[in-house]
């Protein structure tokens, strides 16, 4: 089977050596952008290119908001302590996904349990969604608890592999019943919509990447897509260390993460959206 796709491949590429999985397409719209952030001296988590690109991303998502985070394994990080998840608790996540998915669980001290995928889009399997929780769990005063481990099951994290659509109405639809939050690991999904509404605008949160191997790229990057004014702004502010505004104080109210996009990134961002049509 493996030989077959290669051999398919290379009839595609015939001159070349080396064929690059993932190539981002950058130039001069690229440069001139990045070269107005470095004239302007705000390279870093200040400058107008992060918000700009919050507001694009958000437009083109259908989002109500966007925060702008250093990568995606940083918004899934924050998405799920934003739904309340706990050290301690399980996660619900898929089988098939890269290792950030489970990292960022893990980050939270909660444990990731994973279930198959189906093989007709490679995501989060409903009917084996629902198997496991019946099969595990009980459903009692809106907590799910898995009867064997004792512990909160807290959260549910499908991923759109390759941004191929996942069952997410049906899985939405489970969640809903469990009352679990939902928060859509879309890293991969940029662009990709199911009956014209955008991935990662079904759950409670949603997480895209623009890693240099994604649909685009701000070198490194991330955003978490939420419909929630107040979630956006607890995200904003846990994201920048939890400091209070102010104009030479530096106060922080919680104990928080550096998590907030370079401008310079952002820059690279607004340039490849001009690209994205």
């Amino acid at each position: 089977m493996f030989d077959e796709l290669f051999d398919f491949i290379r009839q595609l590429y015939p001159d070349k050596r080396v064929i690059t999985l993932h190539e981002p397409i950058l130039g001069q719209l690229e440069k001139d952008y990045l070269n107005r952030v470095i004239d302007s001296g705000f390279v870093s988590s200040v400058g107008e290119f992060v918000t700009e690109f919050e507001q694009r991303i958000a437009n083109y998502t259908g989002s109500k908001f966007a925060v702008a985070v250093t990568n995606g394994t940083a918004a899934l990080h924050l998405s799920l302590l934003a739904a309340g998840v706990k050290s301690g608790d399980e996660v619900l996540t898929q089988s098939l996904t890269f290792v950030a998915t489970a990292n960022a669980i893990s980050y939270t001290g909660a444990s990731p349990v994973f279930i198959d995928v189906d093989e007709s889009n490679l995501g989060l399997s409903p009917a084996r969604l629902k198997n496991w929780i019946n099969e595990n769990c009980d459903f009692n005063d809106g907590l799910l608890i898995n009867r064997t481990s004792g512990k909160r099951v807290s959260a549910c994290v499908p991923m759109h592999t390759f941004g191929n659509c996942c069952s997410i109405e049906e899985i939405q639809n489970i969640c809903h019943e469990y009352q679990l939050p939902l928060i859509e690991d879309a890293a991969e999904a940029l662009g990709s919509f199911k009956n014209e509404q955008h991935l990662g605008t079904f759950g409670k949160f949603g997480a895209l990447s623009f890693n240099g191997n994604k649909v685009i790229t701000t070198g490194g990057g991330g955003i978490i897509l939420t419909q929630c004014e107040e979630s956006a702004r607890w995200l904003k502010h846990m994201s920048t260390t939890a400091k209070v505004p102010h104009p030479f104080l530096f106060n922080h109210d919680a104990i928080a993460y550096n998590y907030r996009l370079p401008n310079i990134n952002a820059a690279l961002g607004c340039a490849q959206l001009d690209r994205l049509p």
